[in-house]
């Protein structure tokens, strides 16, 4: 470009801020990106200038500070400032404010910004920051399921020292995650780029009766973070999940399955379509299905129908299931389709470990296999290794690192470079 030619113009910043600690923290992100050549217009809670004045947040870049709906001259800043932005980020988002946005409060600037500002078309993203309890509080997750639901995407709460002293999760995530989150949603143009994925999650359940079932522990909260990862790259994705696995925000499609023959079912008429790119198969699928019902009292008993009586033992005859990754491929009408597996190990032998990881790229036709082992796994604790067809593992701390990964092997490296292991 000349330096005849003007600049173009980069997207419109709308910063809704609410009354928190945090409030400092996240004023780094008006001066990064005022750096950056962005317009960035602040709209805040009265609380917020218990902890920043709105002296300080016009002088970090903010062009408006607005709070107070009843300003003379501003009665209609919160229309105009939804129709100016092209983002909206509600960082930090309070539990106060995230459970009156859910519920349609809209008494004061920053609610009433954010109802306007809705149903435009333009990302909205909420960035929450509280006490544990308070994170985990019921009303407090049903109005953030609530939201997701609506297309709002959700940053994770960061985990550590909180600002009350203690050590948990609902911190404010670091400014440089919510930058590459906005720059993510800013710059991803998904006519070119965006490719259509088909995630599976949770876990099967095989009934034994009405009430009684062999299942897992699987949750598909991994898979559910992939799908809103992906989706906010600008991919289109299909969540095929367990009924009650961990959903995800806005997606494409949401399908759900309960048994390994209704995922079978299911994954064989999607992916007959030909309507998919690539597979990421997250789903704990059960190895056995219920073959036979035995009593000591009764012979043999129907199972899957009338719940069985408890008064005397049961005899479970299991038959195994087939692999359902092995057949993807086969069942897609596309022809190049990918497929990521996944791979659970429990063991603390690296060789058996690369073994299993080894196995289900020669047994199972995958491009790519996320694995992770029981030993590494904890409440604070996930990490996996992404593995190409080099079999170098790629280390990745937790779900969002995961997500990224992935993302840049669809992106980039299959289209330019298809065997070349990630950094």
């Amino acid at each position: 470009m000349s330096s005849s030619e003007p600049t173009p113009a980069r997207p419109n910043i709308l910063l809704l801020m609410s009354g928190s600690i945090a409030c400092a923290k996240a004023t780094a992100l008006i001066s990064e990106w005022t750096k950056r050549g962005h317009k960035v217009r602040v709209a805040c809670t009265r609380s917020v200038a218990e902890f920043v004045g709105a002296a300080t947040l016009q002088g970090l870049g903010a062009e408006v500070v607005f709070d107070n709906v009843f300003t003379p001259g501003q009665v209609m800043e919160h229309i105009s400032l939804g129709r100016w932005a092209d983002i909206v980020i509600a960082a930090p988002a309070t539990s106060n404010l995230i459970n009156k946005l859910s519920t349609g409060i809209a008494d004061d600037a920053v609610s009433t910004v954010w109802q306007a500002a809705y149903g435009q078309g333009k990302p909205m993203v909420i960035v929450p920051a509280m006490n544990t309890r308070m994170w985990r509080y019921p009303a407090t997750q049903e109005s953030i399921n609530r939201l997701k639901q609506w297309g709002i995407h959700v940053l994770p709460v960061g985990k550590g020292k909180l600002a009350c002293g203690e050590h948990g999760e609902g911190r404010l995530p670091e400014p440089l995650e919510i930058l590459q989150m906005v720059d993510r949603l800013l710059t991803f143009d998904p006519s070119t780029n965006g490719q259509r994925i088909l995630i599976t999650a949770g876990g099967t359940r095989e009934r034994i009766d009405s009430v009684r079932y062999i299942g897992n522990m699987s949750s598909g909260r991994t898979a559910s973070r992939l799908a809103e990862e992906l989706t906010a790259a600008g991919h289109a994705v299909t969540w095929l999940g367990a009924e009650d696995a961990v959903r995800p925000g806005p997606v494409a499609r949401l399908e759900s399955y309960y048994s390994f023959a209704d995922l079978e079912t299911r994954l064989q008429a999607l992916l007959g379509s030909g309507g998919y790119d690539v597979v990421i198969h997250a789903a704990a699928v059960s190895d056995f299905s219920v073959a036979r019902v035995e009593s000591a009292g009764h012979g043999t008993l129907e199972h899957g129908g009338e719940k069985l009586p408890s008064e005397c033992g049961l005899i479970l005859h299991l038959k195994p299931n087939p692999k359902l990754l092995d057949s993807l491929k086969t069942w897609s009408g596309n022809p190049a389709l990918r497929v990521i597996g996944f791979k659970l190990t429990d063991s603390k032998d690296p060789q058996q470990r690369m073994a299993a990881v080894k196995k289900q790229f020669d047994s199972s036709a995958v491009d790519a296999v996320v694995h992770n082992d029981l030993a590494e796994i904890s409440q604070t604790s996930h990490p996996f290794y992404l593995y190409t067809s080099s079999l170098q593992p790629v280390h990745c701390a937790d779900s969002d690192v995961l997500a990224r990964k992935i993302n840049e092997l669809l992106a980039k490296r299959w289209r330019e470079q298809p065997d070349e292991v990630l950094p």
